[in-house]
């Protein structure tokens, strides 16, 4: 399978747009996420930053194996591999190893990693609705994630060590993922990436039981169909996530943005530019919830938000 998946695998025309639909959604749901404007606190297209180019083309160096693993979904829904035989550390540290090089040494694992799942449990649920069918989809990562070993961690766990994200390992081990604790008992990479998740909350994306993802899907839905605008639907949801975490002053201006439409009014672009000026300037920044918000809105996008 060094050549075409969907060709390789899929000669049925139909198999071959369905799974074609599944990448662009990816991909357009990891665009908007990442570009999206205003995001207060996080990277957005009006604010210069190397992260924005880096998220971006974390999940474009990973393409190739966003193919494999919606190929491979497909096959397993059919019943032609095995889960187990996907290897899913391996897969995930390639994909992972890739994107440093695209990226120049820049990668986001929290970019590649949930979207190369994505790929995976969505071609493997093939759900007609992501909110109606969320327990399939919570299903295909439970058996993808969940049923995976240590040394799925393992070879991930080194891919990380090997582009420069020490800081992402030494996380694990002081949660007390580390080789040890491998050798000793079966820790899986949805445990890994729950621990992940208390730093980088994307990975929580990963964990077939936390709410997140479809949370966030259900919320961008819903603004999507008020503001009729997917890049307003995006910014919503983006302050619902790291609404937590505002100051009190913070989230009445963000509460102001969303009763005056926020990019679909000039009014509520105003506030939204304030909002972002005064949190950078105070020193607040969320740029970690903007991979979360990117996984989300691929999610949305296959649901059928548009641009």
């Amino acid at each position: 399978m060094k050549h075409n998946h969907y060709y390789a695998v899929h000669p049925n025309s139909t198999m071959v747009c369905e799974l074609y639909r599944m990448l662009r959604a990816l991909l357009e749901g990891c665009h908007l996420g990442i570009y999206s404007y205003i995001k207060p606190g996080g990277v957005h297209r009006l604010r210069l930053s190397e992260a924005l180019f880096h998220m971006m083309s974390s999940c474009i160096g990973a393409i190739e194996f966003i193919e494999r693993a919606l190929s491979y979904g497909e096959l397993v829904r059919k019943g032609s591999l095995a889960a187990g035989g996907i290897e899913l550390g391996k897969l995930l540290s390639k994909a992972i190893r890739e994107s440093y090089i695209w990226t120049n040494y820049k990668v986001y694992p929290d970019i590649v990693i949930p979207t190369v799942v994505n790929a995976l449990t969505l071609s493997h649920a093939e759900p007609e609705s992501v909110l109606r069918n969320m327990s399939n989809l919570r299903k295909s990562l439970a058996v993808f994630v969940g049923g995976s070993k240590w040394r799925d961690v393992r070879e991930l766990i080194n891919a990380l060590r090997a582009v420069g994200r020490e800081d992402v390992v030494n996380h694990a081990s002081s949660y007390g993922v580390s080789p040890a604790k491998g050798f000793i008992e079966e820790v899986s990479l949805e445990e890994f990436f729950k621990v992940l998740g208390s730093k980088w909350p994307g990975f929580l994306t990963l964990c077939s039981k936390e709410d997140v993802l479809y949370n966030g899907v259900k919320a961008a839905l819903e603004y999507y169909e008020n503001y009729r605008d997917a890049n307003s639907a995006a910014v919503a949801t983006y302050i619902e996530l790291i609404n937590p975490r505002l100051p009190e002053w913070a989230k009445q201006e963000a509460e102001e943005a969303l009763r005056k439409g926020l990019m679909t009014t000039r009014e509520g672009a105003s506030v939204l530019f304030r909002l972002d000026q005064r949190l950078m300037k105070e020193g607040f920044n969320f740029d970690e919830y903007v991979p979360l918000l990117a996984s989300i809105m691929q999610l949305a996008i296959y649901e059928g938000v548009r641009i």
